[in-house]
């Protein structure tokens, strides 16, 4: 399959995908259900033109089995203008893509290697277990940017080890037990091959929101006062990484308190997933890879054409 083509079909499944998250779904409750459907939607996108559906036509009469059959004067303005576009245009927009992924690409190993400095230089402090039973590595840095996760390694900074320990352990433990760095690094490497596509911007701004509504979920409902309180005065500091789970940021301050104080979503509103069944079969009937077979054509009248 053409690479470029294989790309166009995959950015169509991202944008599809993604809008009806955005007209049906971004506003429920269902935080943990949303996560996985953009993480399938994600998988789905980069399968489904693998896929390939076998068409069988008749036809009611022969079609021609090579270029000569055709009248020379009918092709050569055809075949002329395509050499020129694909010189001209094909060749750029490759070199263009491929400048892109290779500028992505570095960004993404300097982001990994700036986690994995952070992680060197941090403290240990101990080995310690989430809610769910999942071992992680408690490290204190001696930084002032937030309190972070990655993967099997939780980062406190000098000030939340003495005054905020529990409040951010058991928040940063639900993206520990639940691999939401798996999503993160996912998503980074979505971006690396599709970053023309501004839809997958929208794609890392909503895994983000979500884990961190999956995070305050686990507030009790007589606590998320006083929680939303701790938010407001907790300090503003620096994000140590972007690959990293962050305690706070800022620029989701406001929506985490709203869907933390949201009445939870009723179970007709869970209706709405049954919907993407025919999108999904309207999506596979443009995206899914077709292998057009010639009908039963008289075998006599074939070998006849091709002398």
């Amino acid at each position: 399959m053409d690479i470029l083509i294989y790309l166009m079909k995959v950015n169509l499944g991202l944008i599809a995908f993604y809008a009806f998250y955005w007209v049906f779904l971004r506003k429920n409750t269902f935080f943990t259900a949303n996560r996985m459907f953009l993480m399938l939607s994600v998988a789905v996108s980069f399968l489904l033109p693998f896929l390939k559906v076998k068409h069988n036509y008749d036809f009611s009469e022969p079609l021609p089995l090579s270029l000569n059959e055709l009248p020379l004067e009918s092709i050569r303005p055809i075949v002329y203008q395509t050499q020129i576009l694909n010189f001209n245009w094909i060749d750029v927009l490759t070199f263009i893509y491929l400048t892109g992924a290779v500028l992505l690409a570095t960004r993404f190993i300097y982001s990994m290697y700036k986690v994995y400095a952070l992680l060197i230089d941090g403290d240990p402090i101990g080995e310690e277990e989430t809610r769910s039973g999942r071992n992680y590595w408690l490290l204190r840095s001696n930084e002032a940017f937030s309190s972070y996760s990655f993967f099997n390694f939780l980062i406190l900074n000098r000030e939340d080890v003495h005054f905020n320990r529990n409040i951010i352990t058991d928040h940063e433990e639900v993206h520990i037990g639940q691999w939401h760095s798996f999503d993160v690094l996912l998503i980074e490497l979505v971006q690396v091959f599709c970053w023309f596509n501004p839809v997958v911007i929208f794609y890392k701004e909503s895994f983000r929101k979500l884990h961190e509504f999956i995070a305050d979920d686990i507030v009790d409902v007589s606590e998320k006062a006083e929680y939303a309180e701790f938010l407001f005065a907790y300090n503003f500091r620096t994000n140590a990484s972007s690959l990293g789970n962050n305690f706070f940021k800022d620029s989701l301050l406001k929506e985490r308190i709203v869907m933390m104080m949201k009445k939870r979503s009723t179970v007709w509103a869970s209706l709405r997933y049954v919907l993407i069944i025919p999108m999904l079969l309207i999506l596979g009937y443009f995206v899914v890879a077709k292998d057009i077979r010639r009908g039963d054509l008289d075998e006599n009248q074939i070998e006849k054409n091709r002398q």
